[in-house]
């Protein structure tokens, strides 16, 4: 029998040549496609066709804590609505994945909330051409 574990210390997030810190507890990123692939079109006799989609766009939504010293530099890139590069490298053994994108942007500056618990702030990242490997 074979055991595997997950170590999110094997994995980084470089937004602008900075590596981010301070991830919140429930994640690091979520990595999505914006729309789907294909689409099937099945004609009325059953015949399929599948419409290839040219749309290789997508979101990294990035997770950290509220006090994450990153938030600021990406605060300033979402005030100064600058384009940025972003990559993403997991070197866990069993299911290891590398994202890399240029000219990417924030789509809206990230939420600011402070409480009786440290919040969690989504920082939306959008990638003209979302490759993962």
């Amino acid at each position: 029998m074979s055991v595997t574990g997950y170590d999110s210390r094997k994995v980084n997030v470089n937004v602008n040549g900075s590596i981010l810190t301070g991830f919140a507890g429930d994640g690091l990123f979520t990595v999505s496609k914006s729309e789907d692939a294909i689409t099937p079109n099945v004609g009325c006799q059953g015949d399929v066709v599948y419409e290839e989609n040219a749309n290789e766009s997508g979101t990294i939504a990035i997770t950290l804590q509220g006090t994450s010293s990153s938030l600021p530099m990406l605060r300033n890139l979402a005030a100064n609505r600058k384009q940025f590069s972003v990559s993403i490298s997991d070197a866990n053994d069993d299911d290891s994945i590398s994202v890399s994108a240029q000219k990417c942007r924030i789509t809206k500056m990230p939420d600011l909330a402070r409480g009786k618990n440290t919040s969690t702030v989504t920082v939306n990242i959008f990638v003209p051409n979302l490759q993962i490997r």
